[in-house]
């Protein structure tokens, strides 16, 4: 019987091109002097060198590929240095001789960049520069000027505030029979004082009675009274001070007045909402005791007329 012609793996491994020439031509398996252990014997010291040529291979890719990284780093610092040096150190030579192309992208640099550093830079920029010394002295100018306007305000509506004379004499709380009368003058003035005071008290119940009259019209009337209370303070010192501050005063017991009075309605507001009880349930409450003799004397009474 002929041998089989598939080729086995030691044969397909033996076609394989080595640097020894014996193994150019396939040996004949059936010749008698063909030597199996001696063939495989070939195979396995091809085998052990092809193996050691990888491994060197293998450690040269390596050692190369950490070269080949260094020197990506060198390259890379070298970019970078080179970059800083033309954009900053050089760039005023470089504007020189290609002024439109530096100007271009510096535009483009700007436009990449958010909102929010521009916004940064700009504010960075604008604190950097100072003001020329005219803008500092017309900014205090301002400021004096506009304290001027407040301190006349203030005096304008002191002006308007008279207080009148009674409340001010020292005689005005004693009897005196041996007092003068007064002129005209302190009589007209005493006038248009109490005509103020009034105006005043007036416009202090107007603000109470405003908007429903509310919580809104509370805080208006506060703001009213606090406003002539800080103005009061420009006759600190002086014989007004107490008159003025004991006005002010009343003012503000008008709106705690006031003030009660509304805490007092919402809590019987309350109440109310909370629900009343029922009206025969109230009428035998009302009744008492009392309400059971007169039912019981009726019985008695109805008892003995059918007797």
């Amino acid at each position: 019987m002929a041998p089989s012609q598939n080729p086995g793996p030691a044969r397909a491994a033996a076609r394989t091109p080595i640097s020894r020439p014996s193994f150019d031509i396939t040996p004949d398996f059936t010749d008698a002097s063909f030597d199996p252990a001696e063939f495989l014997n070939d195979i396995n010291a091809q085998n052990v060198r092809l193996s050691n040529n990888l491994t060197q291979l293998t450690d040269e890719i390596l050692r190369s590929g950490n070269r080949l990284a260094y020197e990506v780093e060198v390259l890379r610092g070298e970019a970078i240095g080179l970059s800083e040096t033309l954009t900053e150190a050089l760039r005023d030579d470089i504007a020189r001789f290609v002024p439109d192309t530096v100007e271009s992208n510096r535009e483009g640099n700007l436009e990449s960049e958010d909102d929010g550093e521009e916004t940064q830079a700009a504010d960075s920029r604008e604190e950097t520069v100072q003001d020329p010394d005219f803008i500092t002295k017309l900014r205090t100018l301002n400021q004096v000027r506009a304290r001027l306007e407040e301190v006349v305000q203030t005096f304008g509506d002191s002006m308007e505030w008279p207080l009148p004379p009674s409340e001010t004499s020292l005689t005005s709380s004693f009897i005196s029979v041996s007092a003068p009368e007064p002129g005209s003058e302190a009589q007209s003035q005493e006038e248009k004082g109490q005509e103020v005071a009034k105006k005043l008290r007036t416009e202090v119940t107007e603000l109470l009675d405003s908007n429903g009259g509310g919580e809104e019209g509370l805080e208006a009337a506060t703001r009213r009274v606090e406003a002539l209370r800080v103005l009061a303070t420009v006759w600190k010192g002086t014989a007004e001070e107490k008159a003025r501050t004991r006005f002010v005063d009343g003012l503000a017991k008008m709106i705690d007045d006031r003030r009660r009075a509304l805490e007092n309605q919402g809590k019987i507001n309350s109440s109310l909402q909370q629900g009343k009880p029922p009206v025969g349930h109230r009428r035998q409450e009302s009744e008492g005791p009392g309400g059971g003799i007169f039912k019981n004397l009726q019985r008695l009474r109805e008892e003995i007329y059918l007797e």
